[in-house]
């Protein structure tokens, strides 16, 4: 018999170019990630539905989401800066993010376990299924496959879990157990771009030629794909149904019981997601479109939610990002031992230089866009005059804090001996979008 659910649960690249800096000195360009240059729109979260294990309860302050996942009682956001943040069943320690996990683009959430994919292309895994030796619920899942890279989306399922390779192939791992196989990925597979696995026993690739391919358990027919279906962008998957979003904003769904029953009209769709038994439809007004059995009110769309970005479906709640914008911070300028512009600052490559300044009081630590700070090699004159940074410290990687006591923030900018008899310039992007940059010359 099969557990049921339990009641719960590139970047593009741009050419900065600094006309001496408007400060006399040499023309450069260099490479850094493009985001805005003015207030920049970061999101909060609304969340609903079941609340037994505190998985709508939003931490407060949680600002600068750009991305949700929903598991089975429990929820998780990745920020601006590439860190995440989880809420709600720890059970399994699902929500406890590694210590020092950063540089995240995407997150999934299963029944007890959380998933991360990295910018590197590498994935971490947290929660139930470390071990692969008891089979509910530690199925494996956790239990990323070494040496894993190259990986561009991942998806979880109730006890497995599943990547998408950069060449288009798909590898699961976890539970393929109750003879469902729902990571026994189809011989031939490729061409993917894009997965679901959520909150089921079975799995969904999406195909670039806008086809589905399903595989696992099929008891209420969740895998027969309905023959013909085309013209897919997006796919969900619930317990026991499947959804697939059309080019034209409509919804396809397979499976289930009853949340085929897509409302009459539904059109203009730009996102889905699934929970156990219900469906959600993001449309292109920013309003959310819910059915299913709503057991828990995680189809009970609160009144008047609107400007809606993104969405995620957990076991029985729900979870929608809201664009805020974050306002200018009060940047003041650099403080010693780092000189402002036009100044040049003379540093020992590899060293770690504290670069300090201030916001106007205590921020937070997600005030970096994401990918900075960064630094490019610029053009200089090696005869250039500047000031010698002599206050370093030891430290073996960057890092931000903030002094209470003299309302500054810290960033250790740890340096590399291969910049040695070179200049660059270090840019830090604030999340409000703005810049602010100095010169260093490396002896």
């Amino acid at each position: 018999m099969l557990p049921t659910p339990f009641l719960r649960r590139s970047f593009l690249s741009r050419f900065v170019q600094i006309a001496s800096l408007l400060f006399g000195l040499a023309v450069v360009w260099f490479m850094l990630p493009t985001t805005k240059t003015n207030a920049t729109s970061t999101g909060t979260v609304v969340a609903w539905g079941d609340n037994t294990y505190g998985q709508t309860t939003v931490p407060p302050g949680l600002t600068g989401v750009t991305a949700l996942a929903g598991g089975g009682g429990h929820s998780a956001a990745l920020k601006s800066d590439g860190t995440v943040v989880a809420w709600g069943d720890n059970t399994f320690g699902q929500t406890t993010v590694p210590a020092g996990l950063t540089g995240v683009t995407a997150i999934e959430a299963g029944e007890y376990h959380s998933v991360a994919l990295k910018g590197d292309g590498t994935v971490s895994a947290w929660g139930a299924g470390a071990t692969g030796t008891g089979c509910f619920p530690d199925c494996g899942q956790t239990m990323v496959p070494a040496g894993l890279s190259a990986v561009t989306a991942i998806a979880a399922g109730r006890v497995h879990t599943v990547a998408l390779k950069s060449d288009g192939t798909v590898l699961a791992w976890g539970a393929n157990g109750y003879d469902l196989g729902q990571t026994s990925i189809p011989a031939g597979l490729s061409g993917a771009t894009a997965i679901a696995a959520s909150g089921s026993y079975h799995t969904l690739a999406l195909k670039s030629d806008g086809t589905v391919v399903a595989w696992g358990w099929n008891g209420f027919g969740q895998t027969d794909v309905p023959i013909g279906l085309n013209g897919v962008t997006a796919i969900a998957t619930g317990f026991r149904f499947s959804v697939a979003l059309k080019s034209d904003g409509t919804v396809v769904v397979w499976g289930g019981e009853g949340q085929a029953d897509i409302p009459a009209g539904l059109n203009g769709v730009t996102a889905v997601a699934a929970n156990y038994y219900d469906v959600q439809a993001l449309k292109s007004d920013g309003t959310i479109v819910a059915w299913g059995a709503n057991a828990l009110g995680d189809a009970s769309t609160p009144v008047g939610l609107s400007g809606v970005t993104a969405i995620a479906a957990g076991g029985f709640h729900t979870l929608a990002l809201v664009p805020s914008t974050i306002p200018p911070y009060d940047f003041t300028g650099f403080f010693h031992p780092v000189e402002n512009l036009p100044t040049l600052n003379i540093a020992t490559a590899g060293s770690a230089i504290p670069v300090k300044f201030s916001l106007a009081g205590n921020q937070g630590l997600s005030i970096f866009a994401a990918g900075y700070p960064a630094s490019g090699q610029v053009a200089c004159d090696a005869n250039e005059p500047g000031s010698v940074i002599e206050e370093t410290v030891n430290a073996g990687g960057s890092s931000l804090t903030y002094d209470t006591g003299t309302g500054q923030y810290n960033y250790i900018w740890k340096t590399n001996k291969a910049w040695k008899g070179t200049c660059r310039i270090l840019v830090v992007r604030l999340v409000d979008g703005t810049d602010h940059l100095a010169k260093f010359r490396f002896k």
